[in-house]
């Protein structure tokens, strides 16, 4: 794996714990911290289009799947006694999936394109001397 791909997984899975920790860490004792629950539940997708931009759809999708675990999890511990009470939150796991794959195949489609554009560049040089094209 290169360096900025490892890189990208690396901070992807920080993003992800932290966020996680800080989850789990706030509970649910006062409303107040609702609107804190809302936003982080947003910022998991800081780690799928991570994911995604270093690895395109398998890593969008790989990603959504751990975030999503990890938001199932929250939602399974924190509402156990009113799981329904916050049904959007369930919606979001499905989020995570549209946002992995959309981003996955927008990175995919850019290098696609950026590799014709370079194959193009690369073909309309003349050979150099003594170098084989093959």
């Amino acid at each position: 794996m290169d360096p900025e791909k490892a890189f990208q997984l690396r901070s992807a899975a920080v993003w992800a714990a932290v966020i996680a920790a800080v989850h789990f860490a706030l509970g649910t004792r006062t409303h107040s911290v609702h609107g804190l629950h809302i936003l982080l539940a947003g910022l998991f997708m800081v780690p799928v289009l991570k994911a995604a931009v270093a690895f395109e759809v398998r890593g969008g999708v790989i990603a959504a799947a751990a975030v999503g675990t990890l938001y199932l999890g929250h939602i399974l511990w924190s509402w156990r006694e009113a799981l329904l009470a916050n049904a959007d939150q369930f919606a979001m796991i499905g989020v995570y999936f549209v946002v992995g794959i959309s981003a996955g195949h927008l990175v995919k489609t850019a290098n696609f394109r950026k590799w014709q554009r370079d194959e193009v560049i690369r073909r309309s040089q003349p050979p150099s001397m003594g170098v084989v094209n093959k």
